[in-house]
């Protein structure tokens, strides 16, 4: 019976190449994207479960909360919370802490070599007892368990020893905390690109200074806890703020209810971004969009499938109607076209499979990410795409020969299976979800189109064209000395406009936050409020604008103890007119004497415009010497650019030539905040661009089976007298009229998704009638063209003949 029914399909198969080739085609190209997008899809939602214990794994997060209200909320939590939750919670059989925050770029040393690295955190022992990495060399037990231990990748261990062993040999490290040389205890393969945790040095946790290690003021490490039971997750939560009470020995943030929330290892990547994050996190709404534009396509390919089978069955009519006249058993006919959908479907796979081979080097290119059919091999997603594909082979075979098989023998006889009204309505039913789903999309891409253009477009308040940023050097005798020579030094240079040196930079968290309030508050009030280390030329140099009072200057000569804020750190201390704040005395964490507010700086995009603006106070670099500054910024002159780096590269090596010479343009730096969302874009443009191609390809053959079906009819209409205009409204309406329909309901089904995708965004554009109106005028024309050229060589013969057709 297979054989028969192989013959059967091959035969089916070349008679009508040309059809068979369309058909195939289209349905390659949507399961070529159906698979790119799960594929990617599967990686996004695979994220972190490499792990055995990752269903029991939870992330300590830091909440705090003003009585009901929520002020504050960290990924990261402090130095103390992982030990004292061990030994006062029930339920947690171990943790580890990883203080990527404290010192995340070092200066690495070996024999001569000196480079920078930024990939750099401090571990503890439970590290490798909660995560499976994989440790090449070395003994997980004990690698990280005493100080003056560090392990590291293989691509470091060839990248520092070449072909040497690297097991015992030492790395000098150095940082603002000074120097440590570790011993190299273990060597780890490279972290999976699907996990949130990715380092190149793992030094021994107790390698930190003494006095932060359980330091309960400082929220600068990730605190993961292994739970007895996930059960435990809400109790943890609920007992942590009165466990808080007594290490809260500090006046900062006394006012404040101490809390946590435990986050499942797994959903880390897909939960809202944070402050102190570890990782630019993956969009979970945009993640479920592509799910949508996947599932869409591949429905779009198999209902073409559908109709062109359905449309091409009055050719087999007479076949269907021979064998049930001879006594073919209905299943037997359903078994017939179930193989050849079977067969169809599966030279479809074969060859999106082969496109997908092509086209992922550049797709991971895109969305910065490295992806492979490799995750179909874990958790239950491959499953899923092998319950979707028989479902689509299943439905996709049975509903045409059912349609077959509601009809008499006598009827299937005379070929006149293709003019049943309960066909054509399933026809039209199926063209309705096609376009909608395509609408739905094309609507969504111009909105994501026309958000990332709003936030390219915004004025951030603060300048980053024309800008160098030169990473601090690493700790050395006569720092500031040497400093203050290269800075005047590099402002002699002909393309150098302004010097100034700073914290941090735009395009980044300012992450440094102290617990403040205004002196004389009688409540006594402490909020957080991010502080950013500057000399007096950082506002200037970024062009930031005064609403009020002034900025730093020299010309003062006591500014050290003074502050500049922005208009959210003025409403935060509680403030609507900025005049009033000026002269306000701060009382500053860790600093014993009150500062004085001299400015109030115009709010500003230090991060991109998916954040919203953060209450920020500047301050004298001389003031707080435990904030370090990183970055020397330089206004560059209209020039050649490359030209000034490897000038200011010869200063450096003047004064630093033990630190490695580090730079990057400000507006690139910037500009990598939207990488995924431009990709995301580019994803649904690209996608959407499919669904209507692949939507078209299967409208313009059911016109021109409409049309061959119709020639008879169309020449009676010529010699009666009918027009072209008649004709082609005649052989058009079918069409059009399910087209309008498919509008009607996505429009508002495509407004409501899109205005939920919005709401992700601090700062956002407005839904627009042109982004509804656009895509409705686009997919009217593009249908009228598809419908046009079938049509036109119908409406322009000869009635003769079109008299002789049949």
């Amino acid at each position: 019976m297979i054989g028969n029914y192989w013959n059967s399909a091959w035969r089916n198969l070349m008679k009508r190449k040309k059809f068979s080739f369309i058909n195939i085609f289209g349905l390659a190209v949507g399961m070529a994207s159906a698979l790119l997008i799960l594929t990617y899809v599967a990686f996004e939602f695979s994220f972190d479960k490499m792990h055995a214990k990752h269903d029991r794994i939870y992330r300590v997060q830091s909440t705090f909360y003003e009585g009901e209200v929520l002020t504050d909320y960290w990924a990261s939590s402090s130095f103390g919370y992982g030990s004292a939750m061990q030994e006062n919670l029930a339920g947690i059989e171990d943790y580890t802490r990883i203080a990527s925050l404290f010192q995340p770029e070092q200066l690495v040393k070996y024999g001569e070599l000196c480079l920078r690295e930024n990939e750099i955190a401090y571990a503890d022992p439970g590290f490798f007892r909660l995560f499976d990495f994989e440790l090449l060399k070395g003994d997980r037990a004990s690698c990280l368990s005493m100080p003056g231990q560090v392990v590291i990748t293989e691509r470091i261990a060839r990248k520092y020893f070449r072909d040497e062993e690297p097991m015992g040999k030492i790395l000098v490290f150095n940082s603002n905390i000074g120097k440590v040389s570790c011993e190299v205890t273990g060597v780890m393969k490279e972290m999976p690109s699907n996990s949130h945790i990715h380092y190149n040095f793992l030094l021994s946790y107790k390698s930190l200074p003494k006095w932060v290690q359980e330091y309960w003021y400082k929220h600068e490490t990730y605190t993961y806890v292994l739970l007895d039971s996930r059960e435990r997750k809400e109790e943890i939560e609920r007992a942590f703020p009165g466990m808080a009470e007594k290490y809260k020995t500090e006046e900062a943030l006394k006012n404040k209810t101490w809390g946590v929330r435990l986050v499942p290892l797994e959903d880390i990547h897909l939960t809202p971004q944070l402050g102190y994050e570890a990782e630019q996190k993956g969009n979970r709404s945009a993640i479920i969009a592509l799910v949508f534009a996947a599932v869409a396509i591949l429905v779009i390919a198999w209902i073409n499938y559908i109709n062109l089978t359905v449309a091409r069955s009055m050719e087999r009519a007479k076949e269907v109607g021979v064998r049930r006249v001879v006594g073919a058993f209905p299943q037997q006919l359903v078994g017939q076209f179930l193989f050849e959908a079977l067969v169809m479907n599966l030279i479809a796979f074969v060859i999106a499979v082969g496109l997908v081979e092509m086209l992922l080097p550049a797709f991971n290119l895109l969305v910065g990410r490295t992806v492979s059919f490799s995750v179909w091999l874990t958790g239950y997603w491959g499953l899923s795409v092998f319950l979707l594909f028989v479902c689509g082979v299943y439905v996709s075979g049975y509903y045409p020969a059912r349609a077959l098989l509601r009809k008499k023998p006598i009827m299937l006889l005379k070929g006149k299976f293709q003019n049943g009204r309960s066909g054509e309505r399933t026809r039209k039913l199926l063209v309705v979800v096609q376009y909608t789903a395509s609408m739905i999309l094309l609507c969504g891409t111009l909105i994501v189109f026309a958000q990332l253009n709003y936030m390219r477009r915004q004025s951030l308040g603060v300048r980053t064209d024309r800008i160098l940023v030169v990473k601090f050097p690493g700790p050395t005798e006569g720092m500031k000395i040497k400093m203050e020579a290269m800075r005047k030094a590099i402002r002699k240079l002909p393309l150098v406009s302004k010097v100034t040196c700073s914290g941090s930079v735009p395009g980044e968290e300012v992450a440094m936050f102290l617990s403040n309030r205004r002196t004389h508050d009688a409540l006594k009030q402490n909020r957080l409020y991010e502080m950013l280390s500057c000399d007096p030329d950082y506002m200037d140099a970024y062009g930031l604008e005064l609403v009020a009072g002034r900025g730093f200057s020299e010309d003062y000569g006591d500014d050290v103890n003074k502050l500049v804020i922005n208009e959210t750190a003025a409403r935060t201390l509680g403030y609507t007119d900025y005049e009033s704040v000026i002269g306000e005395e701060i009382s500053v964490e860790t600093i014993e004497e009150p500062m004085q507010v001299i400015g109030v700086v115009k709010d500003y995009h230090q991060q991109a415009l998916n954040r919203n603006y953060t209450p920020i106070m500047l301050f004298h670099k001389d003031k707080i010497d435990w904030i370090p500054q990183r970055y020397i910024s330089i206004v560059m002159k209209p020039g050649d650019s490359l030209e000034l780096v490897s000038q200011i590269s010869e200063i450096w090596t003047t004064y630093f030539a033990d630190s490695s010479f580090d730079y990057f343009f400000l507006d690139q730096f910037y500009d990598r905040q939207y990488r995924q969302d431009e990709a995301f874009g580019v994803l649904m443009g690209g996608f959407t661009g499919l669904a209507i191609f692949i939507s078209c390809l299967g409208l313009w053959i059911l016109v021109m089976f409409s049309c061959a079906v119709r020639t008879k009819e169309m020449g009676i209409r010529k010699v009666l007298g009918a027009s072209r205009l008649n004709l082609f409204y005649q052989l058009g309406k079918d069409f059009f009229i399910p087209i309008l329909i498919a509008i009607v309901i996505a429009l508002p089904v495509a407004w409501f998704s899109m205005n939920a995708w919005l709401s992700h965004y601090a700062f956002r554009t407005e839904l627009k009638a042109w982004f509804f109106l656009l895509p409705v005028v686009l997919i009217v024309l593009i249908s009228f063209l598809t419908v046009a050229g079938q049509t036109i060589t119908v409406i322009y013969s000869k009635p003769a003949r079109s008299l002789r057709y049949e």
